[in-house]
């Protein structure tokens, strides 16, 4: 067990919680007794007796700062919930939240043993506090992330997704379906998240460098970090599963915004990523590419406390979780659609994420610092998104301890790591007006129809997932209806439009047998609003001939917002080849805006291979069979990127010497601090991750290990840290391995030196260059 037993029947007010052994809730007060703190790194050297101490919910939040005209309220707090560290609300506007106080332990026992559990918070008095809880499901371990699906709650629990549903309609699960296995254990803090219904009725999520390693629908199929959505009926098992954008580090966030731009963090030093083209159009076009671009712009959060008790990126974002735009209408017009919500609970803070367009793709416009900090140090916002109300909600772990456990330290009883407390907060704009809470049935057609034109896209959303999960295909009339209604919002939006495309979507009448409906969507990519033209593109099946070439016409290739050119390049990739897109993607070659746009040249590049036959007729056509010598620029380098030459075998190395190094689990540190090798022999280091967290080897000049150490701290506070994978670009760096994942490794083969001397290694992760080092010693052959 861990550390203690709940009564985990339904209860209105307090529930009583017994101690179990030494160990009980585990308060500061009971901590001397554990002796002094072994730290994660020197940096860190509090002793249990200069802790500072956990404070009530009222004492805590008079220690938090938010910007003027905002309020923070508390809506639940210990002792009627502990440690949430997931949340969603239902169709009736209550909120769920996850409570697990087995995290980040190691997963261990029996299934169905666990002391964690899925409550349900509800204001029945309409004051703005809980003041029912009930409990959904209990005896679980781990569990990170939920969603609504199919009448049912779909539960990431590492290693497995279950599928609980309540039979009897008393807000209790009563059955409990493993539906996909195969989720990593190594991590706990790296594994599945984000469970959420996506615009396009696919179910998505996200997953840490724990990654996957299962079989799915008879397939064997491993991953590792990543973002993924598969069919959202997963009763009976898991269908449909597609990996979509690999990541860079530990991933914990995920987010859409109102016209469906996908989003994602990681927690080291990347807190936002555009995820711009989904892997599958690179592997049909076989490319090796990367469809995700790290768009922050500023390395420094900006915390209230005075201490901060990081691992790594220090000062930075090494715990980022959560990506989740504002899409309702109670706060200022400058956060509609454009502000996201970054948790970093190592600097106690909720980071207000300001993005803008750029071409295609987005960028941060600039530091927007925070909408949340506390002074608090044991506040620890672990989620951030808007409710069904249009506050900001806000999940506090509360907990001291916030990162990893060393190794030789049980989580449980590691000094700083609470197993009781734990906040939800709601963050309202004073000046602006709480959104109305509607009600919506699946038995009454018009209120989820009236749902769709709310201005929450929580609403929109719920009302269009159960439209389609519930094949209401008696809707269809008032859906296209709603497309056909060409207004825009005052930011340029239709969010009914969109959704009930996308609901026509899942109800399977775009299929090409209701021509009608497949022409009000056509005709939707006119509209005014460039979200719906969008949302079209990527609904309307491609597949049918007639359909390719409505798209074509529409000039969408040629729409002044460049998203819905990128979504129209992706989509006319699955279309059938014709001379129509030949010639299509040859005029668009032709055309400064792709060839400017990153996003843009990268997507046409892909529809040029995937479609090369009818491009390359279409190229001859206009510049004749010996065309290919004479021109030159953008349409001539989509030409030969699909004859460059197969690389033929390479002759082997021969290694003279291979040396086994490690990052040494649960410490910053390599398990050798030198080793000796002979000048001019060839050298093989295998270099194996076993640590928590990402690392590399970088082997300098003598005497640069300073000179380097602090050009990677440089490099990593710039745009372009991760995307040179923290290595400085200096004549001191004389070999280095790229990031590698925890629990993977990485041969790095090179010629040594020829002068003998002391040649320093080091990791230049932010912040681990510090501890991580040592002496690579060459001594003459």
């Amino acid at each position: 067990m861990n550390g203690y037993l709940r009564k985990t029947h339904n209860y209105v007010g307090i529930r009583t919680i017994w101690k179990v052994g030494l160990l009980g809730l585990l308060c500061l007060g009971q901590l001397k007794a554990f002796g002094g703190v072994k730290s994660l790194d020197p940096l860190q050297t509090d002793t249990v007796h200069r802790l500072p101490k956990p404070k009530s919910p009222a004492a805590s939040m008079e220690l938090a700062q938010v910007p003027q005209g905002f309020r923070l309220e508390l809506f639940a707090s210990e002792p009627d919930i502990g440690k949430p560290i997931a949340m969603d609300w239902d169709e009736r506007g209550r909120l769920w939240i996850i409570e697990t106080v087995a995290y980040p332990n190691s997963i261990s026992g029996r299934e169905g043993t666990g002391d964690d559990r899925i409550l349900i918070c509800t204001d029945t008095d309409n004051d703005g506090k809980a003041d029912r809880f009930t409990v959904f499901a209990d005896h679980l371990t781990i569990p990170t992330s939920f969603t609504f699906t199919h009448g049912g709650v779909l539960v990431a629990q590492a290693p497995h997704f279950l599928f609980l549903k309540d039979l009897d309609g008393d807000d209790v699960a009563d059955t409990r379906e493993v539906v996909m296995a195969g989720w990593g254990v190594f991590d706990t803090h790296a594994g599945p998240s984000n469970l959420q219904y996506g615009i396009d009725n696919k179910l998505w999520g996200a997953v840490g460098y724990s990654g996957f390693d299962g079989i799915i629908e008879g397939d064997t199929v491993s991953f590792g970090q990543g973002i993924f959505r598969f069919d959202a009926d997963v009763r009976g098992g898991v269908h449909g599963f597609e990996y979509l954008f690999p990541m860079s580090n530990n991933t914990w966030g995920l987010g859409f915004s109102e016209e469906f731009d996908v989003f994602a963090s990681c927690t080291n030093n990347a807190h936002s990523v555009f995820l711009g083209i989904p892997d599958r159009y690179f592997i049909a076009a076989d490319v090796n590419g990367r469809g995700t671009e790290k768009i922050d712009a500023h390395y420094q959060i900006h915390p209230l406390v005075d201490k901060l008790r990081q691992n790594d990126v220090k000062g930075g974002f090494t715990a980022a979780t959560g990506h989740h735009l504002y899409t309702a209408r109670s706060f200022p017009k400058e956060y509609w659609n454009t502000i996201a919500f970054v948790c970093e609970p190592t600097g106690r803070l909720v980071h207000r994420h300001v993005m803008g367009r750029d071409g295609s793709g987005f960028v941060e416009l600039d530091d927007g610092k925070n909408i949340l900090a506390s002074r608090d140090d044991w506040f620890s916002p672990v989620a951030a998104k808007v409710g069904p109300d249009g506050a900001l909600w806000i999940l506090d772990w509360y907990n001291l301890m916030v990162q990893h456990t060393p190794e030789e330290q049980d989580a449980a009883r590691a000094p700083g790591r609470d197993l009781f407390r734990g906040r939800v907060y709601r963050l309202v704009h004073g000046r602006g007006k709480v959104g109305e809470m509607p009600h919506i049935a699946v038995d009454d057609a018009e209120s989820l129809v009236r749902a769709l034109q709310n201005d929450n896209m929580f609403w929109r959303l719920t009302a269009q997932r159960l439209i389609v999960q519930h094949q209401l295909i008696g809707v269809a009339g008032a859906l296209t209806k709603l497309i056909a209604q060409d207004t825009v919002d005052a930011i340029n939006t239709n969010g009914a439009a969109l959704h009930a495309i996308w609901a026509l979507s899942g109800l399977g009448l775009l299929d090409g047998n209701h021509q009608q409906i497949l022409d009000v969507v056509t005709d939707a990519l006119k509209h005014r609003a460039p979200g719906v033209r969008k949302a079209a593109v990527q609904a309307l099946p491609v597949t049918i001939p007639a359909v390719a070439s409505a798209i074509l016409a529409s000039g969408v290739l040629d729409d002044p917002d460049n998203r819905v050119r990128l979504a129209a390049c992706l989509a006319l990739m699955d279309a059938a080849g014709t001379a129509e897109i030949g010639e299509a993607i040859f005029y668009a070659a032709s055309r400064s805006t792709y060839t400017t746009d990153k996003w843009l040249a990268q997507a046409l590049e892909l529809l040029a291979r995937v479609h090369y036959p009818v491009f390359s007729e279409a190229y001859e056509a206009s510049f004749g069979p010996t065309g290919r010598v004479v021109s030159d620029g953008f349409i001539h380098r989509l030409m030969v990127a699909d004859e460059q030459p197969a690389h033929g075998d390479e002759t082997p190395i021969a290694i003279d010497q291979v040396i086994q190094l490690h990052a040494q689990s649960g410490r910053l540190l390599y398990d050798k601090s030198s080793f000796v090798v002979r000048a001019g022999s060839t050298v093989s280091i295998v270099f194996s991750n076993r640590n928590y967290m990402q690392h590399n080897l970088v082997i300098v000049k003598p005497g640069a290990l300073d000179r380097v150490r602090d050009a990677a701290e440089r490099l990593a506070r710039g745009p372009r840290g991760l995307q040179r994978q923290y290595i400085p670009d200096t004549e001191d760096v004389l070999f280095a391995t790229s990031l590698v994942n925890p629990d993977t490794s990485f041969e790095l083969t090179f010629v040594v030196p020829s002068e003998p001397g002391n040649y320093p290694f080091l990791c230049t992760f932010p912040g681990q260059g510090e501890t991580m080092h040592g002496v690579m010693e060459v001594v003459a052959e």
